[in-house]
């Protein structure tokens, strides 16, 4: 057994919160039954009460609320296969790997705080199916890491071993990414494409803007994620011969890397996409998915066999709806019944 929604598990407080309710209700009224007669003659006296209702209409709502609860939690068990139609864009992932990506303004640094968030993005792909995604690792040069593909465990893979070293030299080189990537994409159709770029908008003269004007010409959108801090900057680590953590310098003195926003604002509304400055917040990758891409137009790809669980919350909603019945038909008592008068001989 699983369940499709567990986070409606803190609800489960309410079984016992009922049950003690019910108890201390109990004994309210065997002690104020006790200040009107002897407990032990109250079967004489009141013979159309009964001792055993009470507690099987406290059950009753007990068990129903729990099996309300159980239903909200969307219990499935057992599998079946189902024919499934693929629907999705293809996206390229455009990830910044020079050595300013690994200033510290955000935790743990800038291009693991990237990485991170991509991962994130990936599951929301994997759960809605038919979206495929590749990776471009970019520093002094642009390296195809992961052409585009639907494994996303061979994505993940790629993108957990990118880093400074990948692209082979130092800089960066935003239009060289961009270029890779439409040649990535190939003769696929327009319309079903976007690019997601994550850097710190350091650029080399690569000519970006004249890439992005590409991108524009065969409808591909390019949402542009500023990382890092565009105000005060940051030292870049590096760790000289010895093993020692250093910083990089330049005629002497040490690099502070910025944010460059400018480049990556151009870049966004000339291709019809949008910047997100992050900064040294969280990236947010699904949010970002969620607003610009996901309510745009799919390709339809052939139909896919899938295995899903099935699910059994319907149960649980007719024994609650069984236990209510239950409960709003029983009587504490057999009012019907009147003691029997025995007359003296």
């Amino acid at each position: 057994m699983r369940f499709g929604a567990l986070s409606y598990l803190y609800l489960i407080w309410l079984v016992p919160a009922l049950i003690v309710l019910s108890l201390y209700s109990f004994g309210r009224k065997r002690k104020t039954l006790a200040a009107f007669m002897n407990l032990g003659l109250a079967p004489q006296l009141l013979p159309h009460m009964s001792r055993m209702r009470p507690w099987l209409k406290a059950g009753c709502l007990i068990g129903a609320v729990a099996c309300l609860i159980f239903a909200l939690m969307q219990p499935q068990w057992g599998r079946r296969w189902q024919d499934v139609p693929q629907r999705g864009r293809d996206m390229m992932i455009l990830l910044d790997v020079s050595r300013s990506m690994l200033v510290e303004d955000i935790a743990p640094n800038r291009l693991e705080r990237a990485k991170s968030d991509i991962k994130d993005l990936v599951q929301i792909l994997h759960r809605e199916g038919g979206h495929r995604i590749g990776l471009v690792a970019f520093a002094g040069r642009a390296s195809l890491q992961c052409p585009l593909t639907l494994d996303y465990a061979f994505f993940l893979q790629k993108l957990n071993a990118v880093g400074p070293y990948t692209a082979g030299r130092g800089g960066t080189l935003i239009g060289d990414a961009i270029r890779q990537a439409l040649h990535a994409f190939g003769t696929l159709t327009h319309n079903y494409k976007d690019i997601i770029l994550i850097t710190d908008g350091e650029d080399h003269e690569s000519f970006p803007l004249e890439a992005a004007q590409a991108a524009a010409e065969q409808d591909i959108s390019i949402y542009t994620i500023g990382i890092g801090d565009p105000e005060t900057g940051s030292r870049i680590p590096v760790q000289n011969d010895q093993g020692e953590r250093t910083y990089v310098r330049y005629d002497g003195r040490e690099v502070q890397s910025r944010m460059q926003e400018n480049l990556l604002l151009q870049i966004a509304e000339r291709t019809g996409g949008a910047y997100v400055p992050a900064g040294v917040r969280a990236i947010e990758l699904d949010r970002i998915y969620t607003d610009y891409i996901a309510p745009k137009a799919r390709r339809h790809l052939d139909i896919a066999a899938r295995e899903r669980y099935v699910h059994r919350f319907q149960w649980f909603i007719l024994a609650a709806l069984l236990l209510l019945g239950m409960d709003i038909c029983l009587q504490e008592g057999n009012f019907n019944a009147s003691p029997r008068i025995q007359e003296d001989a």
